[in-house]
Protein backbone atom coordinates (compact mmCIF):
# COMPACT_ATOMS: atom_id res chain seq x y z
CA UNK A 1 0.00 0.00 0.00
CA UNK A 2 1.22 3.48 -0.86
CA UNK A 3 0.97 6.27 1.64
CA UNK A 4 -0.61 9.70 0.52
CA UNK A 5 3.04 11.19 1.42
CA UNK A 6 4.64 8.73 -1.04
CA UNK A 7 1.94 9.74 -3.79
CA UNK A 8 1.93 13.25 -3.04
CA UNK A 9 5.52 13.92 -3.83
CA UNK A 10 6.04 10.85 -6.28
CA UNK A 11 3.16 13.06 -8.60
CA UNK A 12 5.93 16.30 -7.30
CA UNK A 13 9.08 14.47 -8.86
CA UNK A 14 7.38 13.90 -12.08
CA UNK A 15 6.04 17.27 -12.27
CA UNK A 16 9.57 18.76 -12.06
CA UNK A 17 11.16 15.95 -14.39
CA UNK A 18 8.87 17.18 -17.19
CA UNK A 19 8.64 20.61 -16.44
CA UNK A 20 12.47 21.10 -15.17
CA UNK A 21 13.09 23.44 -12.24
CA UNK A 22 9.70 25.57 -12.32
CA UNK A 23 7.84 25.81 -8.75
CA UNK A 24 5.26 23.19 -8.82
CA UNK A 25 3.28 25.93 -7.23
CA UNK A 26 3.74 28.77 -9.79
CA UNK A 27 4.20 31.41 -6.83
CA UNK A 28 7.58 32.52 -7.02
CA UNK A 29 8.08 31.91 -10.70
CA UNK A 30 8.26 35.42 -11.86
CA UNK A 31 9.07 37.63 -9.06
CA UNK A 32 12.96 37.47 -9.29
CA UNK A 33 12.74 39.93 -12.34
CA UNK A 34 10.44 42.03 -10.14
CA UNK A 35 13.20 41.74 -7.21
CA UNK A 36 15.96 42.32 -9.82
CA UNK A 37 14.64 45.72 -10.78
CA UNK A 38 13.37 46.56 -7.23
CA UNK A 39 17.42 46.01 -5.92
CA UNK A 40 18.53 48.18 -9.12
CA UNK A 41 16.09 51.05 -7.74
CA UNK A 42 14.27 50.72 -10.83
CA UNK A 43 10.99 50.84 -9.02
CA UNK A 44 8.58 52.02 -12.04
CA UNK A 45 9.81 48.69 -13.58
CA UNK A 46 9.40 46.88 -10.59
CA UNK A 47 6.12 47.97 -9.59
CA UNK A 48 5.00 47.12 -13.39
CA UNK A 49 6.40 43.52 -13.00
CA UNK A 50 5.28 43.00 -9.80
CA UNK A 51 1.60 43.98 -11.35
CA UNK A 52 1.55 41.29 -13.11
CA UNK A 53 3.01 38.77 -10.53
CA UNK A 54 -0.12 39.81 -8.56
CA UNK A 55 -2.11 39.27 -11.67
CA UNK A 56 -1.01 35.73 -11.40
CA UNK A 57 -1.14 34.95 -7.46
CA UNK A 58 -3.55 37.73 -5.95
CA UNK A 59 -2.29 36.24 -2.36
CA UNK A 60 1.50 37.24 -3.06
CA UNK A 61 1.92 38.87 0.07
CA UNK A 62 5.90 39.88 -0.59
CA UNK A 63 4.77 41.19 -4.45
CA UNK A 64 2.00 43.12 -3.05
CA UNK A 65 4.64 44.72 -0.03
CA UNK A 66 7.23 45.53 -2.80
CA UNK A 67 4.32 46.97 -5.48
CA UNK A 68 3.21 49.14 -2.11
CA UNK A 69 7.19 50.17 -1.79
CA UNK A 70 7.63 50.86 -5.61
CA UNK A 71 4.53 53.39 -5.33
CA UNK A 72 6.05 54.72 -1.73
CA UNK A 73 9.27 55.62 -3.75
CA UNK A 74 7.92 56.65 -7.14
CA UNK A 75 6.20 59.19 -4.65
CA UNK A 76 2.36 58.00 -5.53
CA UNK A 77 1.34 58.34 -2.20
CA UNK A 78 -2.17 56.86 -2.44
CA UNK A 79 -1.42 53.99 -4.32
CA UNK A 80 1.08 53.03 -1.84
CA UNK A 81 -1.14 53.66 0.79
CA UNK A 82 -3.97 51.26 -0.48
CA UNK A 83 -1.45 48.81 -1.34
CA UNK A 84 -0.15 48.72 1.85
CA UNK A 85 -3.42 49.24 4.10
CA UNK A 86 -4.52 45.61 1.94
CA UNK A 87 -1.70 44.04 3.24
CA UNK A 88 -1.81 45.66 7.06
CA UNK A 89 -5.61 44.72 7.16
CA UNK A 90 -4.88 40.57 6.45
CA UNK A 91 -0.88 40.79 8.07
CA UNK A 92 -1.53 43.03 10.61
CA UNK A 93 2.47 42.17 12.20
CA UNK A 94 4.12 42.76 8.80
CA UNK A 95 6.19 45.02 9.88
CA UNK A 96 7.22 46.87 6.30
CA UNK A 97 3.71 46.78 5.38
CA UNK A 98 3.32 48.84 8.93
CA UNK A 99 6.08 51.20 8.67
CA UNK A 100 5.93 52.18 5.06
CA UNK A 101 1.54 52.37 5.72
CA UNK A 102 2.28 54.50 8.48
CA UNK A 103 4.69 56.99 6.07
CA UNK A 104 2.16 56.95 3.59
CA UNK A 105 0.16 58.20 5.87
CA UNK A 106 2.48 61.12 7.09
CA UNK A 107 2.90 62.28 3.70
CA UNK A 108 -0.82 62.23 2.76
CA UNK A 109 -0.42 64.64 6.09
CA UNK A 110 -2.66 62.31 7.77
CA UNK A 111 -0.92 61.69 10.89
CA UNK A 112 -3.73 60.70 13.14
CA UNK A 113 -3.95 57.64 10.85
CA UNK A 114 0.48 57.37 10.60
CA UNK A 115 0.30 56.99 14.27
CA UNK A 116 -2.50 54.51 14.97
CA UNK A 117 -0.63 52.34 12.57
CA UNK A 118 2.72 52.85 13.82
CA UNK A 119 1.72 52.31 17.66
CA UNK A 120 1.46 48.89 16.22
CA UNK A 121 4.78 48.79 14.64
CA UNK A 122 7.80 46.86 16.67
CA UNK A 123 11.14 45.74 14.50
CA UNK A 124 13.46 44.82 17.22
CA UNK A 125 16.12 44.99 14.02
CA UNK A 126 15.75 48.56 13.65
CA UNK A 127 15.94 50.12 16.83
CA UNK A 128 17.31 53.58 15.61
CA UNK A 129 13.94 53.77 13.46
CA UNK A 130 11.70 52.21 16.07
CA UNK A 131 13.19 55.11 18.35
CA UNK A 132 12.05 58.05 15.59
CA UNK A 133 8.57 56.46 15.52
CA UNK A 134 8.51 56.49 19.48
CA UNK A 135 9.60 60.28 19.54
CA UNK A 136 7.68 61.42 16.85
CA UNK A 137 4.18 59.44 18.47
CA UNK A 138 5.08 61.19 21.65
CA UNK A 139 5.02 64.39 19.91
CA UNK A 140 1.94 64.31 18.47
CA UNK A 141 0.30 63.04 21.51
CA UNK A 142 1.45 66.10 23.82
CA UNK A 143 0.11 68.02 20.80
CA UNK A 144 3.27 69.29 19.18
CA UNK A 145 2.40 71.29 15.58
CA UNK A 146 3.91 68.31 13.23
CA UNK A 147 4.22 68.25 9.50
CA UNK A 148 3.65 65.01 7.65
CA UNK A 149 6.95 65.99 5.72
CA UNK A 150 8.57 66.51 8.65
CA UNK A 151 7.73 63.07 10.22
CA UNK A 152 8.28 61.10 7.16
CA UNK A 153 11.67 62.44 6.57
CA UNK A 154 12.98 62.10 10.06
CA UNK A 155 12.33 58.24 9.83
CA UNK A 156 13.16 57.62 6.28
CA UNK A 157 16.87 59.23 7.48
CA UNK A 158 16.55 56.61 10.90
CA UNK A 159 16.00 54.24 7.96
CA UNK A 160 19.12 55.17 6.14
CA UNK A 161 21.01 55.05 8.70
CA UNK A 162 20.04 51.18 9.20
Amino acid sequence: MISRRDLLFGMVRRLRETDGDKPVSGIGADIGQADAAYVRRDYAAARDLYREVLKANRAHKEARIRQGLCHYHLGEYMQAKDTLLMVHKQHPNEYLACLYLGLAYARRDQLDKCMEVWKKFVDRDHIGVMREINVHRALFETGEPLTGAEVAEAVEKALAQG
